[in-house]
């Protein structure tokens, strides 16, 4: 079981929440052994936060679309707007085994079987190079207006004038992680 806390000023829901724990702990007390830990809540961004850069991913899609001919999905335009931006970062160890059994495959479709060795070092050079889109929820303000201007430098780049965030919207973002 989790309880958490949010602090409020509302006096009667602490209250009630302090009660709450007390109820909890007689009971498990009476039932034998059981542990308790407290821990700082961290509070992780929310859609309020990251909705400047999403909203640009779902313009980014709407062009991906009409490029390719075929619908791009929120998440699919997600991903290629990281990259071409180069928002990534290094591969973790389930990502590169991950990726090294992917390739693996390939091989064994085309040519044939991958050695275990060599299937090793191809999991130790994708951990060391390998790069897969970075999480926008882990990105500092800065980071997210840096991120913001390459996607609008894109978006003139390329002739796509309607991948631009309206000064309303920065202003918000902007707001949102001052609070």
């Amino acid at each position: 079981m989790i309880k958490t806390f949010i602090k409020t000023n509302d006096i009667r829901a602490e209250f009630d929440f302090c009660n709450d724990i007390y109820s909890i702990t007689c009971a498990k007390v009476s039932e034998g052994n059981f542990e308790v830990e407290f821990r700082e809540v961290k509070q992780s961004k929310t859609y309020l936060q990251l909705k400047g850069i999403h909203k640009l991913c779902e313009i980014y899609g709407v062009y991906m679309s009409e490029a390719l001919g075929c619908k791009v999905n929120f998440e699919n335009a997600k991903e290629s707007l990281k990259y071409i931006i180069g928002y990534t970062r290094l591969a973790n160890e389930d990502e590169a085994f991950a990726e090294a059994c992917r390739q693996r495959r390939q091989q064994e479709l085309s040519v044939g079987k991958m050695k275990l060795k060599d299937f090793q070092n191809l999991v130790a050079v994708l951990k060391a190079h390998y790069q897969v889109p970075a999480s926008f929820k882990d990105a500092t303000l800065k980071e997210m207006q840096e991120l913001i201007e390459k996607v609008h430098e894109l978006g003139r780049d390329r002739g796509w004038h309607d991948l631009v965030l309206t000064n309303q919207d920065m202003q918000s973002l902007i707001n949102y992680y001052k609070s």
